[in-house]
């Protein structure tokens, strides 16, 4: 079965010509909306390339042939780009409505599987996919044909993308929701600690400045930062129990600038979180982060768990 699915792939892409590239401009150049039209196992085809367009920014809908003839054809302006799918050029709900589209006004063009089909000839274009053997049954049971099909519906959404110099932002905005909308949108901005929360101390503090700071906020560690909310050093929990070991006398009254780690791993507020996981996180053995702007204040923690809290960690 695989086997005869991925030779009319390879056959579908051998077939297109300067046909597909007219239905990429015509899309891209519609000023209303793409709405596909099919049946049975064309129909289900058609959902998924419309829910892929839908995703990509692209105007489009489904109009199921048989509800439109009876009244949702009023969805169609004459702005509106129609695609008919249909295997045979000939499915009955799909020619009746061309009647009505017609003194509608708009565009009709057509994906099937031969050519002149009465589909085809009522068509401003039609793309003609390749006669293929279906997978099982002979020619009974769409299988190939409707791989081709739904191959075809992404390699248009994606041109179109391309075209429109879509990004993965611009893809984040329709995907606000799940992990997928988290990796594309959220910021470490999000996630972190901030205002009273934020866990720091000024230059000069003392340990036990430090330690009560520490024991407030309890993020795993405390920024430095100078005068001026600049950042310039992290005392972690790791610190303070290295110190506490030394046994050093009056360990309370010492500065904890002496004892700091300088030039810290730090993340900027703009980035994406994700891209922190991918990049920064997992790479270092460290509890908690200091969060700097672009001039390098200090604006914010972030802990380890609040990156797991925020499922990308999994």
């Amino acid at each position: 079965m695989f086997d005869l699915e991925i030779d009319a792939l390879q056959s579908a892409k051998d077939s297109l010509g300067p046909t597909f590239c007219d239905f990429v401009e015509a899309i891209d150049t519609c000023q209303g909306h793409i709405i596909f039209m099919g049946i049975g196992k064309s129909g289900h085809i058609c959902e998924k390339i419309v829910a892929t367009m839908q995703s990509l920014g692209i105007k489009s809908y489904f109009l199921h042939p048989a509800e439109a003839l009876h009244g949702d054809l009023g969805i169609i302006s004459q702005k509106d780009m129609i695609i008919a799918v249909s295997n045979s050029g000939e499915t009955s709900e799909i020619l009746n409505t061309i009647p009505s589209i017609s003194k509608i006004g708009a565009s009709l063009y057509s994906i099937i599987g031969r050519s002149n089909s009465t589909l085809q000839k009522e068509s401003v274009k039609s793309l003609i996919l390749p006669t293929v053997k279906e997978a099982f049954l002979g020619s009974l049971v769409p299988s190939s044909s409707t791989t081709m099909t739904l191959a075809l519906g992404d390699a248009l959404a994606i041109a179109i993308a391309e075209h429109r110099n879509f990004t993965k932002n611009d893809f984040g905005i329709y995907h606000p929701n799940g992990l997928l909308g988290k990796k594309l949108t959220l910021k470490i901005s999000d996630i972190m600690l901030s205002g009273d929360d934020n866990s720091y101390v000024l230059s000069g503090s003392t340990i036990q400045q430090t330690l009560y700071e520490m024991c407030k906020k309890p993020a795993g560690g405390v920024s430095i930062v100078d005068a001026n909310q600049h950042l310039i050093g992290v005392f972690t929990d790791g610190d303070l129990r290295r110190l506490f070991n030394k046994s050093i006398p009056n360990v309370m009254e010492l500065i904890v600038d002496n004892f700091m780690t300088m030039s810290p791993i730090s993340l900027n507020k703009n980035d994406l979180a994700y891209d922190a996981v991918l990049n920064t996180i997992s790479d270092h053995n460290v509890s908690f982060f200091p969060v700097i702007d672009k001039d390098n204040h200090c604006v914010g923690t972030v802990r380890m768990i609040d990156f797991i809290k925020s499922g990308l960690m999994g």
